[in-house]
C-alpha cells in the first residue's frame, strides 16, 4: 500500500506519544514508520527514561505497533499469545539460540503494542541474499542457521501443542481472519496463476483443482485448539520467511567461544499466527529459501533451507507430502507477489520455468509420488527415518 500521508502519520504519531506518556514507556520521540500495512504502523520509540528489564540491558529504545484499521484490532488472542512466549524457553543450538522479542505493554483499548528494540540485527533475507550478505553471515554458515531455525520450529510446534497452551489454543478462532487472508494469497492464487500458463496446466487442472478445493475445504476446519495436535494442526506462526528473522547484525560466529554468548536469532511479527496445519510453518520457510535459486539463480538459500529441514526432524509421510506441497504452492504463489519493474525483473522462461517446478511439487505431493522427490531439492524431507 502507498506511504501514509505526512500529515495523518504525524497525527499518529502525536497520538501515540500522549498514550505512552501515561505509561513506563514514554518515549521523546518516534522515528518514521518503519513499515505500514493495511493500518499497520510500527515505529521505533527513543525512551524518555531507559528501561531495566530483568536479564538485560537497559532498554534505551522499543518497537511500537499500531493498528488503526478498528475493522481488525488487536485480539485477546495475539496477547495472550505474545505473553505465553515470553515463558517459551528458547531453542539452543550449538551456536545459537533462537527466541522470540519481549511483549512490554498490549493497550487493547488504544491498539497499542510495545516489544522489546531487537538493536543491532539484520534480516536472514539480507543475509542470504543482499550485495553485502557475506559480511553477515558466510557461506559456511548457511546449513548452521538453517538447523538452528529448524530446530527452533520443531520446539515451537511441540511447545504449541503442550496441554499448558490449551487455554491459549482455545482462542486461536479469534485470529480465523488471518488464516483466510492466508488461504487467499497462497492456495487461493494456484488455479489463476497457472491458468496464465496453458501449457503449465494442461493435463494437471483436476489435480490442482483437487488441491485448491481440500485448502478451501480446511478452512471449515473448527480453530477449536482440540487435541494434542499430532494430526498436525495447531497454532502456527502463519508468516515464518527470510523477512521475519533477525540475526545479529555484527557478524555470525561459526564456533561458538566460551567467553562469548551465543548468536542471537529472532523470529518476529506474530500478526499471522492462527491455527493451521504445521507443513504451511516448515513449507513456507522451505519455499522461501528455494526461491530465490529458483527464479534468481542465487543457490544461497539452498544450504539454509536444507538445514532447515535436517533440524526440524524426522516427519510423517503426511507431513513431508503436505510440505512439498505447500513449498510448490509458494513458488507458484509467487508469480503474484513479483517485481514487474525494475532490475530484478524476471524473464519470462524463467518465470515460465520456475512455475513449472512449483506445479510438478503441489501435483506430485499431492499424489504421494515419493520416487519423484528422492534426488531432488527436497530429498532431505523424504530421508528414510
Amino acid at each position: 500500500m502507498p506511504p501514509p500521508e505526512p500529515a495523518k502519520e504525524d497525527g499518529i504519531a502525536k497520538q501515540l506519544l500522549e498514550e505512552l506518556s501515561k505509561t513506563p514507556y514514554a518515549c521523546s520521540s518516534l522515528s518514521e514508520a518503519l513499515a505500514t500495512k493495511q493500518g499497520n504502523y510500527v515505529y521505533r520509540g527513543v525512551l524518555a527514561q531507559p528501561v531495566c528489564r530483568p536479564g538485560s540491558a537497559p532498554a534505551g529504545s522499543v518497537i511500537i505497533k499500531h493498528c488503526t484499521n478498528t475493522a481488525t484490532p488487536y485480539q485477546p488472542f495475539e496477547e495472550s499469545l505474545l505473553q505465553s512466549l515470553a515463558a517459551f524457553s528458547p531453542s539452543t543450538t550449538g551456536t545459537a539460540v533462537v527466541g522470540v522479542p519481549r511483549l512490554y505493554l498490549f493497550n487493547r483499548l488504544a491498539n497499542i503494542q510495545v516489544l522489546e528494540d531487537l538493536t543491532d540485527t539484520a534480516w536472514l533475507r539480507a543475509a542470504l541474499f543482499s550485495s553485502t550478505a557475506e559480511t553477515l553471515l558466510a557461506q559456511s554458515s548457511h546449513a548452521a542457521i538453517g538447523r538452528a531455525l529448524g530446530a527452533w520450529l520443531r520446539s515451537f510446534h511441540a511447545w504449541s501443542a503442550a496441554p499448558a497452551q490449551a487455554a491459549l489454543r482455545a482462542h486461536m478462532w479469534q485470529h480465523d481472519p488471518a488464516r483466510k487472508a492466508k488461504h487467499d494469497f497462497t492456495f487461493g492464487t494456484l488455479l489463476a496463476v497457472l491458468q496464465n500458463f496453458p501449457h503449465l496446466l494442461r493435463g494437471h487442472e483436476s489435480t490442482i483443482r483437487a488441491v485448491q478445493d481440500s485448502a478451501a475445504s480446511a478452512l471449515e476446519k473448527p480453530s477449536t485448539g482440540d487435541g494434542d495436535g499430532d494430526d498436525g494442526w495447531g497454532l502456527v506462526h502463519g508468516d515464518l520467511w527470510s523477512g521475519n528473522i533477525l540475526l545479529p547484525k555484527s557478524g555470525w560466529r561459526e564456533a561458538p567461544r566460551p567467553d562469548a554468548p551465543p548468536n542471537r536469532v529472532f523470529v518476529i511479527d506474530w500478526e499471522f499466527a492462527q491455527f493451521g496445519h504445521r507443513s504451511c510453518d516448515l513449507g513456507q520457510l522451505v519455499g522461501d529459501l528455494l526461491e530465490r535459486s529458483v527464479y534468481d539463480s542465487r543457490g544461497t538459500g539452498v544450504a539454509a533451507m536444507q538445514g532447515v529441514i535436517e533440524g526440524y526432524g524426522g516427519v510423517s509421510d503426511d507431513m513431508a507430502f503436505r510440505t512439498a506441497v505447500y513449498v510448490g504452492v509458494h513458488l507458484v504463489s509467487w508469480y503474484s507477489r513479483r517485481q514487474l519493474k525494475g532490475p530484478r525483473v524476471v524473464a519470462p522462461d524463467v518465470i515460465a520455468a520456475g512455475l513449472a517446478i512449483g506445479r510438478n511439487f503441489v501435483v506430485k505431493g499431492w499424489e504421494r509420488d515419493r520416487a519423484f522427490f528422492e534426488g531432488g531439492a527436497l530429498a532431505p524431507l523424504f530421508a528414510k527415518k
